[in-house]
């Protein structure tokens, strides 16, 4: 039974919520990290263990007993890998961006967006939502550069990093809604053998170090306190979906079938080549038939008078069987973890639209990325706040900036079938009683709705700016051209 099997048994699939009953301060801070570890350490077993499948690590040996031997094959077709590079390609493609609710912020809104490109958030995103695909739970993390504790004012007063989960927790508070209470992250120390955790509350920002390596005890200490100058958590935690499942997790055992299948086929070429030559009723001298035994050559003498035959002895499986059984394996992994079928549909087949989406899975992987999308844009959204936050502390944007003045979308190609949907746009635009925003709601254009929306009107804008002044140019050619009727 591997790690991932006993924690299974214990917890099911999923990743726990820490949660612990007490307030965080100087004096209890180390009893909570301590109450905390067990839960914590239960999950990194899981997350390390996905991960190692995630790389490729998923080989067990399948065999198969003969009189002689046992032919032993191992396989890995990395399904679950190809699951995680499609579901985050199609869902974070170009990573968050953040979208305008009120014109009159455009200008700190403008400020927030080149610090947060400058700091290449896209990049990071992208590394939390790979994170929590394979582990059903990533972190964001934004910290103050140091100018924040000084008199000198950088352009861009931030970090932003995807930190890892194998080393990276959050406690949260039982009441409603359960609350991120405290927040750790922690490396370890090959030189001096101690793992150092930094810790974070609203209220302050503490160091801890313990002796040991990647352990924590009652006895660690606190080397280090200050209070929070933001007020907020710069760790934020990333859920993949409600009970932090890892996209391939519910469907690691139909993908070790798989690879069952596929060393089965391997054995069976095996069986093929390693198999006996039987000669019947040919006699062999003492040279000969110790020759044919180095070669798996066996000999069998009936009575005489028999013809002499010789015939290949081996066991071989029903190729269509296994075949039709790679298949519905293969089949019920698309349906667990939502993506779509790769076999290109044979003859002519009058399926399109709507109706070749739903049948080759590709609603299903819309359906994941919008979940996906939904926990990922409540992150998002507590990071920015510490970004807004920073920034208007060293008054880089006013202080009348607000979260709510922003939204944040996660932008997907949704160019498939562009034509039947260009056609519903330019129906309902025709209607001329639907806005121009609902109207890509309904035809399925793109997730950046408000966006594609202020791009099109500012275009719009400029063209008939520019055709105002190319009339007005011809008006003042006209007036100023001399009248040449008396020649």
């Amino acid at each position: 039974m591997g790690v991932l099997d006993y924690i299974n048994q214990k917890q099911g699939k999923g990743r726990k919520l820490i949660i612990v009953d007490a307030e965080i301060t100087p004096n209890t801070i180390k009893e909570v990290i301590t109450k905390a570890w067990t839960t914590f350490r239960t999950n990194k077993y899981a997350i390390e263990e996905l991960i190692s499948i995630y790389n490729g690590n998923q080989n067990k040996t399948y065999s198969v007993e003969g009189k002689s031997k046992v032919l032993e094959n191992k396989t890995t077709i990395n399904y679950n890998y190809s699951t995680v590079r499609t579901i985050v390609g199609y869902t974070y493609s170009q990573g968050a961006q953040i979208v305008q609710r009120k014109a009159s912020k455009l200008k700190d809104i403008e400020k927030l967006v080149d610090a947060l490109n400058y700091e290449n958030t896209e990049t990071k995103d992208t590394e939390a939502g790979t994170f929590a695909s394979i582990c059903g739970v990533s972190y964001l993390g934004i910290f103050p550069t140091k100018e924040l504790y000084s008199d000198y004012m950088p352009d861009y007063p931030f970090v932003t990093l995807a930190l890892d989960p194998r080393n990276t927790f959050v406690v949260c508070s039982p009441e409603p809604g359960n609350p991120v209470k405290l927040s750790v992250t922690y490396y370890v120390s090959q030189e001096n053998n101690k793992t150092v955790f930094y810790c974070y509350t609203d209220d302050a920002c503490y160091k801890l170090e313990c002796a040991g390596q990647d352990v924590f005890t009652d006895k660690a200490t606190i080397v280090d306190m200050i209070p929070n100058p933001l007020g907020l958590n710069p760790i934020v935690m990333v859920k993949n979906n409600q009970f932090m499942q890892g996209d391939f997790e519910l469907a690691i055992e139909v993908a070790d079938a798989i690879n069952m299948l596929a060393a089965d086929a391997l054995t069976d070429v095996d069986n093929v080549i390693k198999s006996l030559l039987v000669i019947m009723n040919a006699e062999l001298n003492e040279g000969e038939a110790e020759k044919a035994r180095k070669n798996k050559i066996l000999q069998l003498i009936g009575q005489p008078g028999i013809n002499v035959d010789a015939k290949f002895i081996y066991q071989q499986l029903d190729s269509n069987g296994m075949q039709n059984l790679r298949e519905y394996f293969e089949e019920a992994y698309r349906t667990i973890v939502g993506i779509p079928d790769r076999k290109t549909r044979s003859g002519g087949g009058g399926d399109t639209g709507d109706a070749v989406k739903l049948r080759d899975g590709w609603a299903d992987i819309e359906i994941v990325a919008r979940i996906k999308e939904s926990y990922f844009k409540i992150a998002k959204k507590k990071q920015i706040a510490v970004a807004i936050k920073i920034m208007q502390l060293l008054g880089l944007v006013s202080k009348s900036l607000k979260l709510e003045d922003i939204d944040v979308t996660l932008p997907r190609n949704k160019h498939d079938n562009i034509q039947t949907k260009a056609q519903t746009f330019a129906t309902l635009m025709g209607t001329k009683a639907i806005a121009p925003s609902d109207a890509l709601a309904f035809a399925d254009f793109t997730t950046d709705i408000q966006g594609v929306v202020d791009r099109g009107q500012q275009y719009h804008d400029q063209v008939a700016q520019e055709e105002q002044q190319a009339q007005q140019t011809i008006v003042n050619k006209t007036i100023q051209t001399p009248n040449n009727e008396e020649e």
